[in-house]
C-alpha cells in the first residue's frame, strides 16, 4: 500500500506541473484586440496600445522560454516582427518561431554571454513606435549574464559560486547581480528605450517581487552598492571577490543612479508558486484526500524547514484523526554544504524526513522545473519502509547525509523523481500523504 501512496503523490506532482505549464498560463494572460495588448496579471489587468506601424519583438528568457515564446508567437501572429529565445541547456523545443540560445545555469557561461550581446543588439534596435514584449522566468539571471564594463564572465562565474556555496538566498543574490549587471534591475528596460517595454513574469521566488524574479530586467532599481559591499563583508566573501567587481562597487559607491528608461515599463506577474500549489491541491482532492494548502513559503535551512513542515503536518493530522489527509505547500530551501556528494535541496529535504515518518505517510519534495541542485532527478519522494529498508540493506545513512550526498542515498532506495524537463520554474513543492 505505501508504494501506491507514493505513486500517488507523484502523480498529484505530475498533474500539478500540467495545470500550470508556461505556455497555458501565457494563454491565460496574454491577448491581441485591435491595435493594443491585454494583459490580464494576478493583480489587475492592463491594456498597452501599439503604434500600427510600429514593430513588435518578443525576447523570453528564463526555464520556461520556450513554451511561452511558442505560446506568444501563436497569440500575437503576423503582428511580431522578431524575436529571441535564451534558456537553459536541454530546455528548449523543436521548431520555434525565433532564435534559440541555450546556456548554463546556475553559472553562467560563455553562451549566454554571447545571448546578452545578441539580445542587447535586438533591443537596441527598437524605436519610439516599437514595443518590446520580455517573457522572465526562473534562471534569467544566471543565463543572460551582461557584466558591466571592467567585470569579465570568469568574474561573475567566481561570484556566483562563492554566493551559492556560502549559502546566500535568492534575494541576496540578485542584489549582487544587479550591482555589476548592464541588464538586471531595470537595466535592460532602459537599453530598449525609447521602445515601451512590457514584462510578464513568472516567479520562482519567494515573496514573488518583481525585482527579484530574473533580476527584474524590466524593473527600474536604483543599485544598492553600499549595501551590497557590506553584505559581501557580512557572509565573508568581500576578500574572496574578484578584484575588478570590489573596485567597480567601490568606484560606484557613492554614485547610484536608477537604470530608469524614459517611459515606465508595464510589468506583471501572471503565475507563482500558489498557483501550482492550488493545482497539485484539486489533484489530491480528486483522489479522494481532504487537503490543506499552505500557501507561505517555507525558507532557511533545511533541519529548521524540516521543523516546520512537521508542526504543519502534526497540526493537520490532529485535527482529521481519521480518514485520507493530504498537506501541500511549497517554497525554497538551503542546503549547508560541507562535503562533496550530489544532491538537492528537495533531495536532502526528503532524506532527513525519511525517519521521521509514522506509517501510512508518505513525503514529497520536488523542484518544479524537473531539475534538483546540479542533479537529473527532480527530487524525492519517501515513507518510512523506505528507511527500514536501507537499515536492511546497510546503506550508510549518517555518512551520505553528512557528504551531502542525498542523490545517491534516494537513488540506492528507489526514491528519487525523475521527470523530463518542465520548462517551467514555479519554486518547489511540498506534499505529506496519509491513507
Amino acid at each position: 500500500m505505501s508504494a501506491q501512496l507514493r505513486s500517488q503523490a507523484v502523480e498529484i506532482y505530475r498533474q500539478g506541473l500540467a495545470a500550470v505549464a508556461p505556455d497555458r498560463l501565457l494563454r491565460e494572460a496574454l491577448s491581441l484586440e485591435a491595435d493594443s495588448l491585454r494583459i490580464a496579471f494576478l493583480e489587475r489587468a492592463e491594456s498597452v496600445p501599439l503604434v500600427p506601424a510600429g514593430r513588435m519583438v518578443v525576447l523570453a528568457v528564463g526555464k520556461a522560454a520556450a513554451p511561452m515564446a511558442r505560446a506568444a508567437a501563436e497569440i500575437l501572429g503576423s503582428r511580431v516582427s522578431e524575436g529571441l529565445v535564451v534558456t537553459k541547456r536541454g530546455f528548449s523545443l523543436p521548431d520555434l518561431p525565433f532564435p534559440v540560445r541555450e546556456a548554463g545555469h546556475p553559472i553562467p557561461d560563455p553562451s549566454g554571454v554571447e545571448a546578452a550581446i545578441e539580445a542587447e543588439a535586438l533591443v537596441g534596435r527598437l524605436s519610439s513606435d516599437d514595443t518590446l514584449l520580455v517573457l522572465v522566468s526562473g534562471g534569467a539571471s544566471a543565463l543572460l549574464p551582461a557584466p558591466v564594463a571592467g567585470v569579465t564572465l570568469a568574474d561573475k562565474q567566481r561570484l556566483a559560486a562563492l554566493m551559492l556555496r556560502h549559502e546566500l538566498d535568492i534575494h541576496q543574490i540578485n542584489r549582487v547581480r544587479k550591482a555589476i549587471s548592464r541588464f538586471k534591475g531595470g537595466g535592460l528596460a532602459h537599453l530598449a528605450a525609447p521602445a515601451r517595454v512590457v514584462g510578464l513574469y513568472l516567479s520562482d521566488v519567494p515573496g514573488d517581487a518583481l525585482s527579484s524574479i530574473g533580476s527584474g530586467p524590466t524593473v527600474p532599481e536604483t543599485p544598492d552598492y553600499p549595501g551590497v559591499i557590506a553584505l559581501l563583508r557580512e557572509r565573508g566573501i568581500w576578500e574572496e571577490t574578484p578584484v575588478s567587481v570590489r573596485s567597480y562597487l567601490e568606484g560606484q559607491a557613492g554614485e547610484a543612479q536608477p537604470k530608469s528608461p524614459p517611459a515606465a515599463p508595464v510589468n506583471g506577474l501572471i503565475g507563482a508558486n500558489r498557483h501550482l500549489l492550488r493545482a497539485m491541491g484539486a489533484a489530491a482532492e480528486g483522489l479522494g484526500f481532504l487537503t490543506r494548502i499552505e500557501e507561505a513559503p517555507t525558507t532557511g535551512l533545511n533541519p529548521a524547514a524540516l521543523e516546520l513542515l512537521q508542526r504543519r503536518w502534526k497540526a493537520h493530522c490532529e485535527a482529521n484523526p481519521g480518514g485520507n489527509l493530504c498537506l501541500i505547500s511549497g517554497g525554497e530551501t538551503l542546503v549547508e554544504v560541507t562535503g562533496d556528494g550530489l544532491g538537492g535541496r528537495c533531495q536532502e529535504l526528503a532524506a532527513l524526513m525519511m525517519p521521521r515518518l509514522e506509517e501510512r505517510a508518505v513525503f514529497l519534495a520536488a523542484g518544479s522545473d524537473g531539475n534538483d541542485g546540479p542533479t537529473d532527478a527532480a527530487g524525492g519522494v519517501v515513507d518510512r519502509e523506505s528507511f527500514l529498508a536501507m537499515g536492511a540493506a546497510r546503506i550508510p545513512y549518517e555518512e551520505l547525509l553528512r557528504n551531502n550526498d542525498s542523490y545517491h542515498l534516494l537513488e540506492r532506495t528507489g526514491n528519487l523523481i525523475k521527470v523530463p524537463p518542465t520548462r517551467n520554474n514555479l519554486m518547489d513543492v511540498h506534499l505529506f500523504l496519509r491513507e
